[in-house]
């Protein structure tokens, strides 16, 4: 059940957007093949959706969760069965609110799909999964329209915390008066024997944060990342965007001890002026959780280890070699798509992200899924929906995507996994005749350098409505979105579930609107006050 509850992850309460008064929500667990199937009931007082981030969605393109695009947003006090199928899908995901930037506001958790095929699974005794995220004390409701004001001079809004799996620390003497604050909230702890080896499952959930991962005095093997299983390699410390989740089996072979677990928030990467929103934030960048071996009894007294990556960059490709061939994108190019990010004011002096030209608006009540299987022609689409139609089924689809701005922005692709062929940082050009087409990195989520250039190729095999956007979800609401509709002579044919088609029956959007006149628990600012932090949470799972 979605619904609000007062919480207070790093000490400080707010009104939380929860999943079953959990935050962060709890984690699903399914093995490869199995089926998901999850009953949300909404009872927010406002709209919702669910996205399960980095599933594939084969034959369920309406349970993607993407409102505009694959459904209309799921009102208040209704609910939506999510039925869907893992396939032959393995490894770490997620799962987040789509709708608008509410997933900052709590609706998040971890989805982990095990494999009994698994060739790490003799490697490790137990695992944990880790959240990283960034907490803001005010609600998105309050934020948004900050930040999408006319003139708006200030960059992407400073939030308060780092959190592990839900946990953090606030300096309260910060606090406003009449705030409930309560400061050294416990931290997470994560429990382990001396000799035995954990598999941590490392997840970025958050809307805007380039975290640092790393256990002080512990070395990280890299095994996984976003499902794909790499040749194991020896990091010490872990840069992970927004949206990417990577697996690292840790040996407990130090003195019997407590060892600080990191979780960075890097402030290299987050950009700050005057104007900027929560400018003066009394963060504490440096995310903490603990380490703790069995018998050992004092606080962490562990020192951090050297940095030895290059900042708001992701993990050095020679750490992610795919053990076997994921997918071959070595033959004929069937699409080509050349796409230029960005930045500039529209008619009413509101910044808005654009993609060649175009900034994304989606349609709420009447999303391109429904247009599709209504018979719709895909090239009559709305330009603002910034649509790409791709109808070569199988055919081998490359997007070559440049940035004319110095910030990084993660990009995730909806429906698949995709091949890098080239990763440019400003004044690079790519060379297809160095791309790797036969055994290359293989992602959903990847970086895109500031002033850079980055080059990705997929496979149209998913008839579907898929997004291809920025994972930093300030940017997503001002519009730096894609859409692919994918092998539409197929989607056309598909029925989409009754209970999908009569949410936008129930929706009260009005057409060709960028957002919807929002209610008060979107526009008004909920006060601050707070309570213990939850003591519920289960990190042992």
């Amino acid at each position: 059940m979605l619904k609000k509850v007062k919480l207070s992850p790093d000490g400080f309460e707010r009104t939380v957007w929860s999943v079953n008064g959990q935050h962060p929500g709890p984690i699903i667990q399914a093995n490869k093949g199995d089926r998901i199937v999850v009953n949300v009931t909404n009872n927010f007082g406002d709209h919702a959706t669910i996205h399960w981030h980095g599933m594939f969605q084969n034959g369920t393109n309406w349970y993607d969760g993407v409102p505009g695009q694959t459904q209309c947003p799921i009102p208040n006090h209704v609910s939506l069965i999510y039925d869907f199928s893992t396939a032959d899908q393995h490894g770490t995901y997620w799962y987040h609110s789509h709708f608008f930037a509410q997933y900052l506001d709590g609706l998040r958790g971890s989805l982990i799909v095990h494999d009994p095929d698994d060739p790490y699974l003799k490697d490790y005794d137990f695992e944990y999964v880790v959240s990283l995220s960034e907490w803001h004390h005010n609600t998105t409701g309050a934020i948004l329209p900050l930040f999408e004001a006319p003139g708006y001079a200030g960059l992407r809004p400073i939030p308060d915390s780092p959190l592990i799996s839900g946990r953090g620390r606030y300096n309260c003497t910060a606090a406003p008066p009449g705030s409930k604050c309560k400061s050294d909230p416990p931290l997470a702890v994560y429990n382990v024997k001396k000799n035995k080896k954990y598999r941590f499952r490392i997840i970025n959930s958050a809307g805007d944060a380039v975290f640092v991962f790393s256990i002080d005095q512990h070395k990280l093997k890299v095994i996984e990342t976003e499902g794909v299983y790499v040749k194991p390699t020896i990091i010490e410390k872990l840069p992970i965007n927004v949206g990417q989740r990577y697996s690292v089996i840790v040996e407990a072979n130090q003195p019997i001890g407590n060892y600080w677990i990191r979780g960075t928030l890097d402030k290299r990467c987050t950009p700050n002026n005057n104007a900027t929103i929560n400018s003066n934030s009394a963060i504490d960048w440096n995310g903490l959780g603990i380490l703790h071996y069995e018998g050992a009894k004092h606080e962490p007294k562990s020192k951090e280890s050297n940095e030895t990556f290059t900042p708001c960059r992701d993990l050095d490709q020679k750490h992610l070699q795919p053990i076997h061939p994921v997918t071959k994108f070595d033959g004929h190019l069937t699409d080509f798509i050349n796409a230029t990010i960005t930045f500039a004011p529209d008619d009413d002096n509101i910044l808005r992200a654009l993609i060649n030209g175009s900034s994304f608006v989606p349609q709420m009540n009447d999303p391109t899924l429904n247009k599709i299987t209504r018979q719709f022609p895909p090239q009559n689409l709305p330009k603002e929906q910034n649509s790409l139609i791709f109808n070569n089924k199988n055919g081998i689809v490359e997007i070559e995507l440049w940035n004319n701005n110095p910030a990084t922005h993660p990009f995730h692709m909806h429906g698949h996994l995709f091949g890098v062929m080239f990763v440019g940082e400003q004044g690079q050009k790519p060379d297809r005749s160095k791309y790797n087409t036969k055994n290359p990195i293989v992602r959903d989520t990847i970086s895109l350098p500031g002033n850079g250039v980055l080059v990705v190729r997929f496979i149209s095999d998913n008839p579907g409505i898929w997004a291809f956007h920025c994972h930093i979800e300030w940017h997503v609401e001002l519009g730096m979105v894609m859409e692919f509709v994918e092998l539409p002579n197929i989607l056309k044919k598909k029925v989409i579930p009754n209970d999908v088609v009569s949410l936008c029956i129930e929706s009260d959007f009005q057409k060709n609107k960028r957002s919807p006149t929002l209610p008060p628990s979107r526009r008004a600012f909920n006060p601050i006050t707070i309570n213990e932090i939850r003591s519920d949470i289960n990190i042992d799972q």
